[in-house]
């Protein structure tokens, strides 16, 4: 697949919705370049995230944006998904993808033991600072709650997000989609034929929560 200036496909997905199963399954679909979390979070990107976090200007932001994703095919999980309309914007014709899990509960239960859990918050107050600050005050402005927060209801989090990405995407623009359901209906929606492989299914609970242990225990 030739790559484009801007990304053609945006994951409107939040963590802990199979974003990186999605990621794998762009790659393998031809999009060779494919904007993720840890991408965000690398060295070299992290100030600039920092100026599209806290930009209060339109102009600002946009250049931005377009700054850190130029030459990337997708973007997939946040902080790219908190952005789906401007990277609209940038690319009208870019078909959007929102992950979603069984249910608001299954979510909730998934995000409280990795993304949620007390090494996960150790791990965002002591590394990377200049990135994760300004993240977290975005993060709550765009999901009206502080995450971290123990009193807030995670289940509603979750479906306001759903509710919320659905209310600002065209219907014809959008796939909402389950990981579960495999190929067919990712690659109907973005019209390209089923690959002869499996369908990728990655950093599993488990796997995650080791990830997240092993980056406290390196400081």
């Amino acid at each position: 697949m030739a790559p484009g200036k801007y990304p053609r496909v945006i994951g409107a997905g939040i963590g802990r919705t199979g974003t990186n199963s999605l990621n794998e399954a762009l790659s393998v679909l031809g999009h060779r370049k494919v904007y993720k979390f840890q991408d965000a979070i690398s060295f070299e990107r992290r100030r600039n995230w920092a100026s599209i976090l806290e930009a209060k200007e339109k102009d600002v932001l946009m250049e931005a944006l377009k700054k850190e994703l130029e030459g990337y095919d997708a973007t997939t999980d946040t902080p790219c998904s908190f952005y789906v309309k401007e990277i609209l914007e940038i690319n009208p014709s870019a078909k959007v993808i929102l992950t979603v899990r069984d249910s608001a509960e299954v979510w909730a239960e998934s995000y409280a033991e990795t993304i949620n859990s007390p090494s996960a918050k150790h791990m965002r107050k002591t590394m990377f600072q200049e990135f994760f600050v300004p993240f977290l005050i975005k993060r709550a402005g765009v999901v009206g709650a502080e995450l971290d927060d123990p009193k807030t209801d995670l289940k509603k989090v979750y479906e306001g997000w759903i509710a919320r990405v659905k209310a600002e995407i065209l219907p014809e623009q959008l796939l909402v989609f389950n990981v579960k359901e495999g190929w067919s209906p990712l690659c109907e929606f973005l019209d390209v034929p089923v690959p002869d492989v499996p369908f990728p299914h990655v950093n599993h609970r488990e796997d995650t929560k080791k990830v997240i242990a092993r980056a406290v225990s390196s400081q």
